[in-house]
């Protein structure tokens, strides 16, 4: 999540001019996905990246979520 998330902001500020990316959940699904292979549909990813709440670094709590989310399937 901490790569996703440095290049995520690349994006913003290089594609996007400075401006805050709506989809960024989608964003990251998608650079995951195709990082570590298709342990999931984008579609349940971007969900669960949305849904991610935690306290401390966003990056540690959304990938302990996902985990989560995965053995529990």
């Amino acid at each position: 999540m901490s790569a996703a998330g440095s290049a995520h902001h690349e994006f913003e500020q290089n594609f996007l001019k400075g401006n805050r990316d709506e989809y960024w959940a989608g964003w990251y699904a998608a650079y995951v996905l195709g990082r570590l292979g298709e342990f999931t549909t984008p579609t349940q990813l971007t969900k669960w990246l949305e849904e991610a709440q935690g306290e401390g670094e966003w990056d540690d709590f959304a990938a302990d979520y996902v985990i989560e989310k995965l053995v529990n399937l």
